[in-house]
């Protein structure tokens, strides 16, 4: 797995910058008062749910950040599956660093877990066949990058990080000029025009829409089922033909993940990954 500061070094400096800065303002008065500066212990992050972990490489950073001293040494890797009760995690060096740096570090681990979790209980749900799970551009203002490494943590994929690196049309921008075929042929000639290489995708709501650009397919990236029942998909996988790739999403769960994916589609995306994870909390223990 790619490693989270090769995303983008400096935006990552800035998000853990701005994270401690959140917590600590201008500095930990209750640890400053009790915590003598020559103090030096271990600490423990242990698990208190069963799921899988992401934000080991981040919670080490953040360490670093706070003090060069603080040594943080994880006992499983990202994307490891763990238990209830498990230690995921030693951090060794000056208490008020450590102290200092505990609230960043498990809200970074809490919300990348839950993630990471929720990730592959669909991946799980899907697995045998050759459909892939992704994720959304549903992510916290300025997290996407932490977002998005969650859900690969957790077996995912994503799309395009931002708008600027492919065309996908969406129902909003169909409504704005009369229909889905009207947005893709404007979409198509925006390209020609301009003379650049980027991906076409649409997404349709109804057969109507899906038999409306049928004769486009073989120039479209994919094409996206978006709250398609599951019964109606197989009529849709075959009216498609192989001619693009095919994404679903809406209406999605784990219970249902297989009958879809079974269909012969490409991509399920699942918005719910990064919007309304639940998070894996963990106890925080410092040794005397």
């Amino acid at each position: 797995m790619t490693r989270i500061h090769e995303l983008h070094e400096s935006t990552i400096s800035r998000l853990i910058e701005q994270a401690i800065f959140e917590d600590l303002g201008f500095g930990d008065i209750t640890t400053e008062s009790i915590i003598p500066e020559e103090h030096i212990s271990t600490a423990h992050i242990l698990s208190n749910d069963e799921g899988v972990v992401s934000g080991l490489e981040i919670s080490e950073l953040i360490y670093r950040y706070i003090d060069m001293q603080i040594s943080f040494s994880p006992l499983v890797g990202e994307g490891d599956r763990i238990k209830s009760g498990q230690t995921i995690a030693h951090i060794h060096g000056p208490v008020r660093g450590i102290l200092q740096g505990k609230q960043t570090v498990l809200n970074f681990l809490m919300r990348m877990s839950g993630i990471a979790a929720l990730t592959r209980r669909f991946v799980d749900a899907v697995q045998g066949t050759e459909t892939v799970i992704t994720g959304t551009r549903f992510t916290i203002p300025t997290l996407r990058m932490i977002d998005h490494f969650a859900v690969k943590a957790g077996g995912g994929s994503v799309p395009a990080f931002g708008t600027d690196e492919e065309i996908v049309i969406a129902p909003e921008h169909a409504g704005a000029v009369g229909g889905v075929l009207p947005a893709l042929e404007k979409a198509l000639a925006y390209i020609a025009r301009s003379n650049i290489n980027k991906p076409v995708s649409v997404e349709v709501r109804t057969f109507d829409e899906l038999r409306d650009i049928l004769n486009y397919t073989e120039r479209l990236e994919r094409i996206i089922l978006s709250g398609f029942p599951a019964a109606v998909i197989p009529q849709a996988v075959d009216a498609i033909g192989g001619k693009t790739q095919i994404e679903v999403t809406g209406n999605v769960t784990p219970a249902n993940a297989y009958e879809i994916a079974s269909t012969g589609v490409h991509y399920i995306r699942v918005p719910e990954l990064t919007h309304s994870p639940q998070a894996i909390t963990f106890a925080f223990k410092v040794s005397p």
